[in-house]
């Protein structure tokens, strides 16, 4: 019972001294999974084939487009996920300009890959490339579905809330992280329970953002985390109120 205490204080702790939290793209470092957790969570058990084919080269390129485009040097990949993702937050966190910039470069990165951009960002087709671990796959995959959400449907709604979305982040951030807490809390004491903590975490931050600001913006941060998990948790769902 005292390690289990202490491993929820720990994990609640970590959360809160984190310098590249963001609520509004969180990474798998923010929901504090470890790499023996994503395998069992996101690929134990499960087979999905790639459709199609990813050719290399476009693969390559695109990759080397979204780096340099996010501040990186081209040669970062997906195999540095966490560096992207860093690296797309404090763009998107730089202000409108600078999700609007992110979306531009996520569109040219799909447009670059063409037919091929789901199977070349699978991520049971990344794993077989070998070179990398389950962690990092799905930090890479999780930041892909959130752009795919965020620069489309959910754009207008972020745009339009910002002021209030970074309020959430910042003055009101320990009462957001709260939910990540209760995620990582209910995970580690239920693990075959993860979808069931995968449908309240999502709760949680529906109901943070309709009270934070308005029931748009908590549909839309509800998406936004529904859209990770979808594949792996099928029923999750964010009924909007409006």
């Amino acid at each position: 019972m005292l390690r289990s205490i202490l491993a929820v204080i720990s994990v609640f702790v970590a959360l809160c001294a984190s310098s590249s939290y963001s609520p509004f793209l969180p990474s798998f470092m923010d929901y504090s999974l470890n790499n023996e957790q994503a395998q069992r969570y996101f690929f134990a058990g499960k087979s999905e084939a790639a459709l199609g084919v990813c050719n290399s080269i476009p693969f390559q390129s695109a990759q080397a487009g979204f780096a340099s485009a996010v501040g990186l040097d081209s040669t970062v990949s997906w195999r540095q996920a966490s560096l992207l993702t860093n690296a797309t937050i404090t763009m998107i966190d730089s202000g409108i300009d600078g999700l609007a910039q992110v979306c531009s470069v996520r569109q040219q990165f799909a447009a670059t890959l063409g037919f091929s951009y789901d199977t070349c960002i699978n991520r049971f087709y990344l794993i077989s490339l070998g070179n990398t671990d389950w962690w990092n796959v799905m930090v890479y995959t999780h930041l892909m579905k959130h752009l795919e959400f965020i620069c489309s449907t959910g754009f207008d709604v972020y745009q339009q809330n910002v002021d209030c979305i970074r309020k959430g982040e910042t003055t009101d951030g320990n009462l957001y992280k709260a939910c990540f807490y209760k995620f990582n809390a209910t995970v580690n004491a239920n693990p075959n329970n993860f979808c069931g903590a995968t449908e309240t975490f999502i709760g949680c931050i529906k109901d943070f953002f309709t009270t934070e600001c308005n029931s748009y913006t908590g549909w839309m941060q509800c998406e936004l985390e529904r859209v990770g998990f979808a594949y792996d948790c099928y029923n999750l769902s964010c009924n909007n109120d409006f």
